[in-house]
C-alpha cells in the first residue's frame, strides 16, 4: 500500500509527530525517559551475538546481528531510545529509505503501523494508548520489519496482542520480533542479570531495567536458558500462544518434571487487555535437551 503523500487518517489524533531532527536536537518520546540512572545499566549494556561477517547474510544466515551491531555502535550507558534508533538507522546503514517520523496516534483497530510515504521514506505510528514499555518494543519491531522486509514491503499494521503472541519462526513477523528482542535485550546483558533462579518477579525486575514489558523479557530468557520452562498466553480461557525453552520444546507443561518428587514452579500474571501470562519452570537446570528441536528466526 503506497501512500502518495502521507497524511494521518481521520482515526488518528492530533498528536505531534516525532520527525527526524537536526543534529543539534535530542528530543525524546513523551513518557519514555530514563527510568534508572545510566550508571546502573552501563556495565551490562553491551551488544553481543554471534560474530557474523556480512558475507554470512543470506537465506540461511542471521542478518539481524550486523544491523544491530551497526545501530548500537554509538549507543552507550542506558537502554537505547528506540525512536532515535529508527530515525538514524538509514544514515547508519547507508540506506535510501529512511524512517522520517515516529508518531503517537489515535489508532483504532491496531496499535502500531509502518507506512511507506510518497517520497520513499517510512513513517512509524504507535497508539497513544500504549504503555511506554509497549511503545518501545513496538517501535523496535516495526523498525525490524522495515530493515528486514525487502523491496516488496509496503506497509505493516499490528495490534499489541498480536505482537505479544508473535510466533518464533521465520515469517516476516517472527523475524521482526526476533530483531526487536535481540536489539533491546542483548544476550550477555540478560545472562549477567539472570545468573540464578528465575521467576516472574525476577523477570519483572529486569523488565523494569530494560524498560520493556515482562512478557518479552520472559520470552528472551526462554530463547537461551537450559532450564526446562514454558510460557503460555491466554485470553478469555483460550490459548493465544506458547513458547518453550530448548530443553522443554515439544513437551507439555505437565511433562516438566525432573524426577520423583521434583517440583515445578507455576506462576501467572494478568497483562493489559485481560491477557494472562503463565510461566512454568522446572526445579533443576539441565545441560541436555529433552524435547524436539525448535526452529527460530535467528540464533540467540
Amino acid at each position: 500500500m503506497a501512500i502518495a503523500a502521507f497524511s494521518l487518517p481521520a482515526c488518528t489524533g492530533g498528536v505531534p509527530a516525532r520527525q527526524n531532527p537536526s543534529s543539534e536536537e535530542t528530543p525524546r518520546l513523551p513518557g519514555i525517559g530514563p527510568a534508572v540512572p545510566a550508571a546502573s545499566l552501563a556495565p551490562q549494556w553491551q551488544m553481543a551475538g554471534p560474530e557474523l561477517d556480512d558475507d554470512a547474510i543470506g537465506p540461511d544466515g542471521a542478518p539481524c546481528y550486523p544491523i544491530i551491531r551497526a545501530l548500537m555502535a554509538g549507543v552507550a550507558g542506558t537502554p537505547p531510545d528506540c525512536a532515535r534508533l529508527a530515525l538514524d538507522a538509514a544514515a547508519v546503514l547507508g540506506r535510501a529509505d529512511p524512517v522520517s517520523s515516529v508518531q503517537a496516534s489515535r489508532l483504532q483497530s491496531f496499535d502500531g503501523a509502518l507506512y511507506r510515504t510518497g517520497t520513499g521514506a517510512w513513517t512509524i505510528l504507535y497508539s497513544d494508548r500504549l504503555a511506554a514499555p509497549d511503545v518501545r518494543f513496538m517501535i523496535a519491531y516495526l523498525l525490524g520489519r522495515q530493515l528486514l522486509g525487502g523491496r516488496g514491503l509496503e506497509f505493516v499494521e499490528c495490534s499489541n496482542a498480536a505482537l505479544m503472541a508473535m510466533p518464533d519462526d521465520d515469517s516476516p513477523g517472527g523475524r521482526g520480533y526476533a530483531f526487536a528482542s535481540r536489539l533491546l535485550m542483548p544476550i550477555d546483558a540478560c545472562r549477567r542479570a539472570l545468573p540464578g533462579a528465575v521467576d516472574l518477579d525476577v523477570l519483572a525486575a529486569l523488565a523494569g531495567r530494560f524498560r520493556l514489558p515482562v512478557l518479552h523479557v520472559a520470552r528472551r530468557w526462554l530463547s537461551y536458558t537450559s532450564r526446562r520452562a514454558m510460557l503460555t498466553l491466554r485470553r478469555d480461557g483460550r490459548e493465544m500462544g506458547s513458547w518453550a525453552s530448548e530443553t522443554a520444546f515439544g513437551l507439555r507443561a505437565g511433562d516438566l518434571v525432573d524426577g520423583p518428587g521434583a517440583r515445578i514452579a507455576l506462576q501467572s500474571q494478568t497483562l493489559a487487555g485481560g491477557i494472562r501470562m503463565e510461566l512454568s519452570v522446572a526445579a533443576r537446570q539441565l545441560a541436555t535437551r529433552a524435547g524436539m528441536h525448535r526452529r527460530t528466526a535467528f540464533p540467540v
